[in-house]
């Protein structure tokens, strides 16, 4: 079946299957007896972080700053980043040499970088940085993010299941903040409502992967632990379905 990116909600629906069977995703988390305990004393259960720093976890996304601590309030690294998709989609990976002077051998983000550049994902903060220890900004984030999955998804070739509303980004207050190397990025993110499934007679609505707060999407604060949390944790529930 040819998939198309749709610009707008009311076109994604006009063109799904009138048989289409709708079911939500957006209550879904990893449910899988074996799951580890949660050990992080300084993430409690009445957070709005629990759920989703929980399910990272749990799929060995994403570790603490240590054994009984996440620092759901910390920003997230360029190294932390690269390790996160990593984790999701090069685990395999493992190099000799390194591109980046600042990448060291041996350094526990060492292949998640390298594997990051040679995906095409990053070319760094400079031609031989990577920058592995300066904060990375939430539109950075979503970037790389995108470029993981412009491939498999078939973002850039328009054979994908993705449905988009397309304006939303538009509405933030701080739109123009966006760098233009992000825009589609996040245009993608925060617009992302529909993903048609393996059954192309059904579809599911999920979570956009970034949202604003109090009509700002602020592209370009850093972000945080518990953000990175929520973002990876609705980028792997599409990335189910595509």
């Amino acid at each position: 079946m040819t998939k198309k990116i749709i610009c707008a909600l009311v076109i994604c629906f006009v063109l799904l299957p009138l048989t289409a069977l709708s079911v939500s995703a957006n209550s879904y988390y990893w449910t899988d007896s074996a799951a580890p305990t949660f050990p992080f004393k300084d993430v409690s259960k009445s957070t709005w972080q629990y759920a989703p720093i929980k399910k990272v976890y749990d799929l060995g996304i994403m570790n603490g700053v240590s054994d009984t601590r996440f620092e759901p309030n910390r920003k997230l690294t360029r190294a932390e980043a690269a390790m996160i998709l990593y984790n999701l989609e090069g685990k395999n990976a493992s190099y000799s040499k390194y591109s980046f002077k600042d990448v060291k051998s041996g350094a526990w983000y060492a292949d998640a970088v390298e594997w990051m550049y040679k995906k095409g994902i990053t070319s760094g903060v400079t031609k031989d940085r990577f920058g592995v220890n300066e904060y990375i900004t939430r539109q950075d984030f979503i970037t790389f993010i995108y470029r993981l999955y412009d491939v498999k998804w078939g973002l850039s070739s328009g054979d994908s299941g993705i449905y988009v509303r397309n304006n939303i980004i538009d509405g933030f207050k701080d739109y123009r903040q966006i760098s233009a190397y992000a825009i589609p990025a996040m245009r993608l993110s925060a617009g992302i409502c529909m993903v048609v499934t393996h059954d192309p007679t059904s579809h599911i609505n999920v979570e956009p992967i970034i949202k604003g707060h109090n009509g700002y999407i602020n592209p370009k604060g850093n972000c945080t632990r518990a953000e990175a949390a929520v973002i990876i944790g609705n980028t792997y529930t599409i990335d189910k379905y595509v």
